[in-house]
C-alpha cells in the first residue's frame, strides 16, 4: 500500500509538506503543492480515512478496554457506559483483548486515538501502567486500585461484599465452607482474601480439598463439581462462589447428583445477575452495582479529560449488598 512517506519521496519534499497539502493547509507554494498532487496521482495514493477519522474525533471519543463481552456483568457495564457517553456527547469505542500481552494491550490503548479510556484488563502489568502514566492519557481502571496524575480507579468493593456473604453463612450455622475461584484477577483475589479472613476470625479451618477453581464460568463449575463428587470428598456445608455463573454451575451439578440445595448444602454467589435471579432455586448472592460502576467511571474520566491541567486522580469504592434468596438455609446441629 502506498503511504504518505512514498509520496514525499516521489515529490522530493518532507512528509509534513505532503500532510499540509493533502489537508489543504495553506503554508506551501503553489509549485510545491502541484508537485505533491502530481506525485500522489502518479502513485495512486489513497488517504487513510480511518486515521483521519480517528484524528478528527479524538477529542470526542472514549475507549472501553475489556477482556470479554460475555456474561451479564460485561453486558450491563457496556450498556451503562454507552448510555453515559450518549448523554454526555461522547463517542464510545470498545476494544476486546483476551490473550494479548501487556505490551500489546498498552499499544492498543496508546494507538486507539481516543481522548481517554476505561480499562478492565487483568493482563496489563504494572510496568505498562507506568508507561501509560508517562503518556498522560486520562485513564480510569475498574479492576484494580491505582491512581496518579490523570489516572483514577473506580471499583466494586469485593472484600466488603465477600465478607458480607461469609458472615451470613456463618450466622446461618455453617462451619465447613468451600470456595470457588474465578480467574486470577483483582476481584477474585479480594473475594478469596475475605473468605480466608472470615474463617480465621471465627477460628474455622481452611480446607484446600474444598477450594476449587472454575474461571468464572458456569460450565467449568459444573464440571469441577461433578469431578469433586466423584472423588468422594466429604461435602462442605456450604459453597461461596466468586460469581453467580459458578454458583449456578455448582448448584446444577449438586442437584443432578441428588443433593438438594439448600436442604443438604447452601450456595452463595456474587454479582446478582440474571442467572442468580431467575433460576430455581434463586441464588443468594452479593449485588454488584455494575451500572453505577459504569456511570461513576465515565463521570470520573470526563473530569480528568476536561481538566485544563494534569490533575491527581483517586480511588473510589462502590459498596455491594447482600441479596437473600432460596439457595441458603439455616443449619441446625
Amino acid at each position: 500500500m502506498v503511504t504518505i512517506k512514498d509520496v514525499a519521496k516521489e515529490a522530493g519534499v518532507a512528509i509534513s509538506t505532503v500532510s499540509n497539502v493533502l489537508n489543504n493547509v495553506d503554508v506551501v507554494s503553489e509549485d510545491t503543492r502541484q508537485k505533491v498532487l502530481d506525485a500522489a496521482e502518479k502513485l495512486h495514493y489513497v488517504p487513510n480515512m480511518n486515521a483521519k477519522f480517528l484524528k478528527s474525533n479524538k477529542k470526542n471519543s472514549i475507549g472501553l478496554f475489556l477482556t470479554s463481552i460475555q456474561g451479564d456483568f460485561y453486558k450491563d457495564l457496556m450498556q451503562a457506559v454507552h448510555l453515559q457517553c450518549k448523554l454526555k456527547g461522547y463517542q464510545l469505542n470498545i476494544y476486546i483483548s483476551n490473550e494479548n500481552t501487556s505490551e500489546e494491550i498498552y499499544s492498543m490503548i496508546i494507538s486507539s486515538g481516543v481522548e481517554g479510556a476505561i480499562v478492565l484488563n487483568e493482563h496489563l502489568s504494572q510496568e505498562y501502567i507506568d508507561r501509560l502514566a508517562m503518556a498522560h492519557m486520562p485513564l480510569v481502571f475498574i479492576d484494580r486500585e491505582y491512581c496518579g496524575e490523570q489516572m483514577s480507579s473506580v471499583i466494586i468493593d469485593s472484600m466488603e461484599g465477600a465478607t458480607l456473604a461469609m458472615e451470613y453463612l456463618i450466622k446461618q450455622g455453617h462451619r465447613r465452607i468451600g470456595f470457588f475461584h474465578g480467574i486470577l484477577n483483582f476481584d477474585d483475589e479480594c473475594r478469596y482474601n475475605a473468605y480466608e479472613n472470615v474463617l480465621k476470625k471465627y477460628n474455622l479451618p481452611i480446607d484446600e480439598s474444598i477450594i476449587l477453581r472454575a474461571y468464572f464460568e458456569e460450565t467449568l463449575a459444573y464440571s469441577e463439581m461433578r469431578v469433586f463428587l466423584l472423588k468422594g470428598t466429604k461435602l462442605p456445608e456450604a459453597f461461596f462462589c466468586a460469581n453467580d455463573e459458578m454458583a449456578w454451575g455448582c448448584v446444577r451439578a449438586l442437584m443432578e447428583a441428588g443433593i438438594n440445595v439448600p436442604d443438604d448444602i447452601s450456595v452463595v454467589g456474587f454479582d446478582d445477575n440474571a442467572v442468580a435471579r431467575y433460576n430455581t432455586p434463586a441464588i443468594t448472592t452479593v449485588h454488584s452495582p455494575v451500572a453505577e460502576l459504569g456511570t461513576y467511571a465515565i463521570t470520573e474520566l470526563i473530569r480528568l479529560m476536561q481538566s485544563e491541567e494534569r490533575v491527581q486522580g483517586g480511588v473510589f469504592r462502590l459498596s455491594p449488598a447482600l441479596v437473600l434468596r432460596d439457595s441458603c438455609k439455616l443449619r441446625i446441629g
